[in-house]
């Protein structure tokens, strides 16, 4: 019988720092994962497919705010498409998910398989059904892409955040054009660090 070879310290830090870079990959991808109303989960580390930004941004969450002397100057809530047959397809905002819909053809989708859509309320800082949202155009608090549509789940609360921090209108889903979404103004300046939530 053969004596077990000595394992030297060098072959224990190679054996640590190979699992630490074959593991830490998967553990991060489940981190990555934001659940959605309807149970499907949508990946804050993927690429917009309208801005080309990271869904989650470059913290990885699902909600990020900027304050400048206590107002809000800044938003970024994730939004999501839901397709029929289980896919999911992440956005920026909910600006980006709205451009997806309104020119499919660029993005190569098929609007009729979309079965839910979802953005994040700027309130409650949860994703909703953005057929029950109300959203508040032409509002100087930006996203990283510059303009943004501002979600909330009454028309309360987007009229109460229209009349005390600006905006045009408040509309919903079958109201909102592609004028409505379309970039009118240059990519947001350097804002303060966002507060996030996951």
């Amino acid at each position: 019988m053969k004596p077990l070879k000595r394992i030297t310290s060098w072959r224990i830090i190679t054996l640590a720092a190979y699992l630490m870079v074959s593991v830490a990959p998967l553990v991060s991808q489940a981190d990555d994962l934001s659940p959605l109303p309807d149970g499907s989960k949508v990946d804050l580390s993927a690429n917009c497919p309208v801005c080309g930004m990271l869904v989650g941004g470059d913290l990885g969450a699902t909600v990020t705010y900027s304050y400048r002397d206590n107002k809000p100057v800044g938003f970024s809530g994730v939004a999501a498409a839901v397709f029929k047959d289980g896919h999911v397809v992440g956005f920026e905002g909910a600006r980006c998910l709205f451009i997806y819909g309104a020119v499919p053809k660029k993005f190569g989708v098929e609007v009729e398989n979309i079965a839910r859509r979802f953005v994040t309320n700027f309130g409650s800082r949860k994703m909703m059904d953005v057929t029950k949202a109300f959203l508040v155009l032409g509002s100087p608090v930006k996203g990283p892409m510059g303009y943004e549509l501002i979600p909330f789940s009454t028309v309360e609360e987007a009229e109460k955040f229209k009349s005390e921090f600006g905006g045009k209108r408040v509309v919903q889903l079958g109201t909102v054009e592609f004028k409505d979404v379309e970039r009118k103004t240059p990519p947001s300046p350097k804002l303060p660090a966002p507060e996030t939530s996951k």
